[in-house]
């Protein structure tokens, strides 16, 4: 199967902080590098909606969320453009999106603008491309009904799929507890999970991707991890394209994210090579020092996985809790789709079942303590340790 791709131009400007005139500068470069200025991306009457990273309650500062400026500059460009109306959705993985928007300052910016935070509610199905694997997908009805739909991602690390750009931030296109269930339906292979992203970001078809890097997230992302400045802004139409150009810049292997496998394996480009690069030059914003998140085998190294049954306990990396984090406030027992995970009477921190686990991860990302980091089995570290000398 080949699919046809969108336009494969990815723009990136240099953007040094959220000083809201260098942002509103940055963004309005952007529709203008991609399509020569928003009012091509957004025709006059449409309904558009903006789909943020709106993860779970954290500040603007925990870059875990796009930055209220690069929100309020997409919505005051929307407007300019003759956009009928502009809302602001998403379907956190805990928490309701006014909550969260709350939390990290963009539902003040709504407010501020006349524009209405929603969290997603109702589902409807719409037919996949033909060729996926997934003939039909259920996703939020605001979704589904846009006129445009504008993709807003930051830049995060993530320890099942190593990043989370702007095709895994569609996963939010998912309705409530539909999510668990395609952890669920997933199992452990972060191959099925990263297939099924690729083909719901291309069923979507966002009218453009932004991508905040302004300040990104590395190491135990993409909830508990660290901030990091990255210096830039970056779209296109195209989202495989534009997670590829930020790998890029970031100095993450190729071979490292799930989601480039998947989207070759159903025909789409991922080589830089057939890139069309605008705005401004990446080589100064380069970097080589990114920290991922604490990257885990979920199957075991590939050359033990005959043996996995034998030695899942030994060669496998899980969920740990970290107890002096741990507050016992239950948020990862119910985001867990396996009902791995329990709180004992007896104790005031909460106890994973590493047999009913599936390697989602989902806890690891909602920690609102940062309790919880993927942790290598002792087998697997005496082997990353034997393989170093």
């Amino acid at each position: 199967m080949t699919l046809p791709q969108q336009d494969r131009t990815v723009t990136v400007r240099s953007c040094s902080s959220y000083d809201y005139p260098l942002v509103k500068e940055a963004v309005a470069r952007l529709g203008e590098d991609i399509a020569g200025g928003w009012a091509s991306i957004i025709p006059r009457g449409s309904k558009v909606l903006i789909k943020p990273n709106l993860l779970t309650a954290a500040t603007a500062e925990q870059a875990v969320s796009p930055h209220p400026a690069v929100v309020r500059a997409l919505v005051e460009l929307c407007r300019d453009a003759g956009a009928a109306s502009t809302t602001i959705g998403d379907s956190p993985g805990f928490g309701t999106a006014q909550k969260v928007a709350a939390k990290c300052g963009i539902l003040d910016t709504a407010r501020e603008l006349g524009v209405e935070v929603v969290n997603f509610a109702d589902s409807i199905t719409v037919p996949a491309p033909a060729g996926f694997h997934n003939r039909s997908f259920s996703i939020a009805r605001d979704i589904a009904e846009a006129g445009v739909v504008i993709n807003l991602a930051k830049f995060k690390t993530h320890a099942m799929m190593t990043m989370t750009l702007a095709v895994k931030n569609l996963f939010g296109a998912f309705v409530g507890k539909q999510k668990a269930q395609w952890h669920l339906q997933s199992g452990r292979s972060q191959d099925h999970f990263a297939r099924m992203l690729v083909e719901l970001a291309y069923t979507v078809r966002p009218a453009i991707s932004v991508l905040d890097a302004v300040i990104g997230m590395e190491g135990n992302g993409p909830n508990s991890g660290t901030p990091r400045k990255l210096g830039f802004l970056a779209a296109s139409r195209d989202m495989v394209s534009l997670d590829r150009v930020a790998c890029a810049i970031t100095g993450v292997a190729p071979d490292k994210v799930y989601i480039f496998k998947a989207a070759q394996n159903m025909g789409l480009a991922v080589d830089l090579e057939g890139i069309r690069l605008a705005g401004d030059p990446i080589e100064p914003l380069k970097i080589t020092d990114l920290k991922l998140a604490s990257m885990m085998h979920v199957q075991g190294p590939a050359y033990f996985r005959p043996f996995a049954r034998l030695l899942l306990h030994s060669l496998t990396t899980r969920p740990a809790v970290d107890a002096t984090r741990c507050k016992g406030c239950g948020i990862c027992m119910q985001a867990c789709p396996a009902a791995a995970i329990s709180q004992p009477a007896d104790k005031a921190v909460v106890c994973i079942d590493c047999d009913a686990c599936i390697r989602c991860y989902c806890c690891q990302e909602l920690c609102p303590e940062g309790a919880i980091a993927p942790r290598d089995a002792w087998g697997l570290r005496l082997i990353k340790r034997l393989k170093s000398k």
